[in-house]
């Protein structure tokens, strides 16, 4: 029996699944190295972003992913983390390619990473608008969004400060370039939320919006106001949802086979828990672990009902989450993993936090050792991986040498204990 070619061509889309109609993804992430530090210790940036990222590419045959932009932050006297990314996330994921091309196909041969372009000469720039944001030439990471957004539709995902997706739209309102605008759709992670550091009297009192306010405040009150503005809150569903549902899981241990598996479980691994918060981005693209594209408005209005509800399907699905995770782990397992040392170097912390607590952050289980001015052991200890605070209560004021031994390698820190 001969088929007429309609019948061939409807066969061929269904044989592709799902690839065949990837959504297309640009990320902009406040990502930063995590050994650039800041004063007392703790990474410029949260790692959280780290632990997404690698949550992505292991995901990535889901998407079409044109640009991560990463250190979009206004964070200042960040160091330029392109080493970083090179020699941690795109070789992971070049380490990992081609074993899951061959057993799930749809692994684009390259990421395309762009350091942000907020970053002018020395201080970050912040959204102000006021200003005409028409000429684009001194902010080429919004640039190569708005060229991307004249051919096709793109999901904006928005891991820190809404600065950048601020100037993208005010920039098409601007110059009256609604075709772009009409294919921009931003998917925000906690810049506002009525059940996790926001509140109900102050929804807004976020981190990822205290960062940039006038840029939170232009994105939700724009996407009201505007119909082209398609802009989606997520609110705190990645950490109150996606982390909080990895809770208990019984195979993170597994993920130490690849090196994207090894980034994302020893990256930010807090209460016994992988941060893969800002992944509620693209879990939620993916509509296949819990709430979908529907479940939100796309005005950039969010209420406490949905983001209660979307947590609660985030929190159902968390397991299912991380067994697809370690799935794609141990299929890129074949193509190797980053020595211990390696991973040691770069996310191990010995900190004290902005709230004033001193902790330690280790990947591996590790030993670590105070010395005193003097030259004298005053503390020393072992830690499982993970997170520990830190009682120094009987420690005198003064900065301390610290050595932390971990992954099979010895690094030292200085922390200054205050009173």
């Amino acid at each position: 029996m001969r088929f007429p070619i309609c019948i061939y061509i409807l066969l061929f889309a269904l044989a592709l699944g799902p690839a065949y109609a990837k959504p297309t993804i640009w990320v902009y992430t406040d990502l930063s190295d995590p050994r650039d530090q800041r004063a007392g210790g703790h990474p410029q940036n949260d790692p959280d972003d780290i632990c997404s990222l690698a949550a992505l590419l292991l995901e990535a045959n889901r998407f079409d992913i044109e640009g991560i932009v990463f250190s979009s932050t206004n964070r200042k006297g960040l160091k330029d983390a392109t080493p970083f990314i090179e020699s941690t996330f795109a070789e992971a994921y070049a380490m990992a390619r081609k074993p899951l091309n061959k057993a799930l196909g749809g692994f684009q041969e390259s990421i395309p990473f762009y350091r942000s372009s907020l970053y002018q000469g020395g201080d970050p720039v912040k959204f102000d608008p006021e200003v005409d944001y028409s000429n684009l030439g001194s902010f080429p990471t919004v640039d190569k969004l708005i060229q991307l957004a004249t051919k096709k539709q793109v999901y904006v995902l928005n891991w820190g400060p809404t600065t950048e997706s601020a100037i993208a739209v005010k920039h098409c309102l601007d110059t009256g370039n609604l075709d772009a605008l009409e294919n921009i759709t931003v998917l925000s992670h906690w810049t506002k939320s009525w059940i996790a550091q926001g509140t109900p009297e102050q929804p807004f009192k976020v981190a990822n919006c205290r960062d940039d306010g006038r840029a939170c405040s232009y994105m939700h009150e724009t996407a009201k106001a505007h119909p082209s503005v398609k802009f989606i809150e997520l609110g705190s569903v990645g950490q109150t949802g996606v982390v909080n549902g990895s809770s208990k899981y019984p195979n993170f241990h597994d993920f130490q086979s690849s090196a994207l598996g090894q980034i994302f479980v020893h990256s930010k691994f807090y209460h016994g828990k992988p941060d893969q918060s800002d992944g509620s981005t693209f879990w939620l693209l993916t509509e296949a672990f819990g709430p979908t594209l529907k479940t939100y408005s796309h005005d950039g209005t969010l209420d406490q009902e949905t983001e209660e509800n979307a947590r609660d399907l985030f929190l159902k699905n968390g397991h299912a989450i991380q067994d697809d995770l370690l799935k794609r782990s141990r299929i890129a397992a074949e193509g190797g993993v980053f020595p211990t040392e390696f991973i040691a170097s770069r996310f191990t912390y010995v900190y004290q936090f902005l709230d004033g607590r001193y902790s330690i952050y280790v990947p591996y289980q590790a030993n670590y050792t105070f010395v005193s001015p003097s030259g004298e052991t005053v503390m020393e200890d072992t830690v499982d991986p993970g997170n520990h605070h830190l009682d120094l209560s009987s420690l005198d004021p003064a900065t301390y040498k610290v050595l932390v031994t971990t992954g099979g390698l010895t690094r030292d820190f200085t922390l200054t204990v205050e009173r």
